[in-house]
């Protein structure tokens, strides 16, 4: 019932939404720096674009207690508030962030956004560093609520020892799986071609993240819902692709078709043709998988969340009409890929490499055709502390996104963050691209050794934007180089260098412990106004 009241009143709110003040601009990020700056957004009830609200001087959110939604990003960062109340109203944004206040006694909010991101109202919901009293879901509950939710059967994978009501959500262990796969040939023969559609809805069994070993398996042939793998695939055509992973797809809103390892040809064709000739919506491109299932008990089986159709023929106004009624329907929904593809095929057009790495790409709507020719694969190695770092690197990796860069070591990772505070959080399936002359910070529980592959950045050909305030940049060049030397074209618009472990240049005081810049650092620049930094080549000295 509380989940109904509040998809009613958010539908609501979304329905007189030109009735509501309205502050900032869309497409555009508002940061609050002072508590007067924020007490003028008092009237707000829905913001457009990004709003951050960042000050040890601010000690509470009372302005913003009209706030309901934010079209963009909501970010309270490192500031003195006590209490989260005032937010109550918020019940939309993409992403709400809640890091660094470490003086909150009182956070039931928290519980609220997490119910909202269940919905689908608020796609990530993240809170950490926020003391004691607020950085512990459980803690938050008995505190709230009276009571903790949770798995409360001893034998399931995610059984709280704290829980006191059970809320439905536990998942069970199954044999340990290192890949997933299994043998997806046919070995046996296709049901016969009748027309009979059965649409099946099955209730949620839980959206948790396990990576390998743990093992994932599903008490619904085919699953439509229920744990699994981090990283979801591209969106396209695989040669087999398992349930582990194309769940997280429907978990974006995406549609799985499936067809019998003994289906015919003429079936897969018209599977892939129907998803082909799907007209983008404002989503962008239709977002599919098709793959064969294993154990498949009819020919074909379209897959939502939660939903499933199932038919020995294929029946293209059936499927259509299934479609039409479920997709995008699902807790998230994103429309771009994920860096899983293993055994993938590519999606919808010709033939030919569909490898942005390879130096023949051609298109990444390719049926990939083993042609693809790939650079010789560069590597750093980068080091990292237990607790927070600064780091950099000089590669261009193959796969950008930070979950695909920091897999070996993600068991350490608790959060990578950019200048801006958009973040890695890998325990909660938040991904990050890693940039081109970007710093990082890093919170790495350990001390770690990470190896980066992909291609060496030439730093002469890679010259670094540095914006007027704060800035996070990488050092690219693989030798060390004096700081004062690496800043002296543009040292009268330097107001300070920080590196990783408290060291700084102060141009204007002409003081400076950093001495070398190293391969793998990263350091925070203060700008008075913007310049460009340009690296010297590798072969070049300071």
């Amino acid at each position: 019932m509380k989940k109904l009241i509040f998809l009613l009143v958010l539908f609501t709110s979304l329905s007189h939404i030109s009735l509501h003040a309205q502050c900032g601009e869309i497409d555009s990020q508002t940061v609050v720096f002072n508590q007067a700056q924020l007490d003028e957004l008092a009237s707000c009830e829905i913001f457009n674009g990004d709003l951050m609200v960042s000050s040890i001087n601010i000690t509470n959110v009372n302005a913003l207690s009209q706030l309901s939604v934010v079209s963009g990003n909501f970010y309270l960062l490192n500031t003195a508030v006590t209490d989260l109340s005032p937010l109550a109203s918020l019940n939309s944004a993409i992403q709400i962030l809640i890091q660094g206040n470490t003086s909150l006694t009182s956070c039931c909010e928290l519980l609220q956004f997490t119910d909202a991101a269940d919905l689908g109202s608020i796609m990530n919901v993240s809170f950490s560093d926020n003391g004691i009293l607020c950085d512990n879901t459980e803690s938050i509950m008995l505190d709230c609520l009276g009571y903790i939710e949770g798995c409360a059967d001893s034998t399931a994978l995610n059984f709280s020892l704290t829980a006191t009501v059970d809320d439905g959500t536990c998942e069970y262990f199954c044999p340990e799986s290192y890949n997933d796969m299994q043998d997806y040939t046919c070995d046996s023969t296709a049901y016969p071609e009748n027309c009979e559609a059965v649409i099946v809805n099955k209730p949620s069994q839980g959206a948790g993240h396990f990576n390998y070993p743990i093992g994932l398996c599903y008490d619904q042939n085919p699953p439509s819902s229920g744990p699994h793998r981090p990283m979801w695939g591209r969106w396209g055509e695989y040669e087999y692709m398992p349930p582990q992973r194309y769940i997280h797809n429907l978990e974006h809103g995406g549609i799985t078709l499936l067809y019998n390892p003994c289906a015919s040809q003429e079936i897969i064709d018209s599977l892939r043709t129907l998803a082909c000739s799907r007209p983008d919506d404002d989503g962008g491109p239709f977002r599919w998988v098709l793959t064969p299932y294993v154990g498949l008990e009819t020919n074909i089986a379209i897959i939502a969340w939660e939903w499933t159709y199932v038919n020995n023929c294929f029946d293209a106004l059936s499927i259509t009409d299934f479609i039409d009624e479920h997709y995008r329907n699902a807790p998230e929904d994103f429309y771009y890929n994920g860096s899983y593809d293993t055994l993938y095929l590519g999606k919808c057009e010709a033939y030919g490499c569909n490898d942005e790495t390879a130096l023949n790409f051609i298109s990444s709507n390719l049926f990939d055709d083993g042609s693809c020719i790939y650079p010789i694969i560069d590597t750093q190695i980068v080091s990292f502390v237990n607790g927070w770092s600064l780091f950099s690197t000089y590669i261009e990796p193959e796969y950008t996104s930070m979950d695909s860069v920091f897999q070996p070591i993600i068991n350490q990772i608790s959060i990578v963050k950019n200048n801006t505070g958009v973040a890695f959080l890998p325990a909660w399936g938040m991904d990050l691209d890693i940039v081109n002359g970007q710093g990082y910070q890093a919170k790495i529980d350990g001390p770690a050794v990470l190896e980066i592959l992909g291609t060496q950045l030439q730093p002469e050909l890679n010259p670094i934007d540095l914006n007027e305030g704060w800035n996070i940049i990488a050092y690219l060049r693989e030798q060390p180089a004096d700081c004062i030397l690496v800043f002296e074209d543009i040292t009268d618009f330097v107001t300070i260098v920080k590196d990783g472990s408290g060291n700084v240049y102060f141009p204007e005081w002409g003081f400076s412990n950093i001495n070398q810049m190293l391969a793998g650092q990263g350091y925070q620049v203060k700008m008075s106004i913007s310049s460009t930094l340009n690296y010297l080549a590798n072969d070049e000295e300071y």
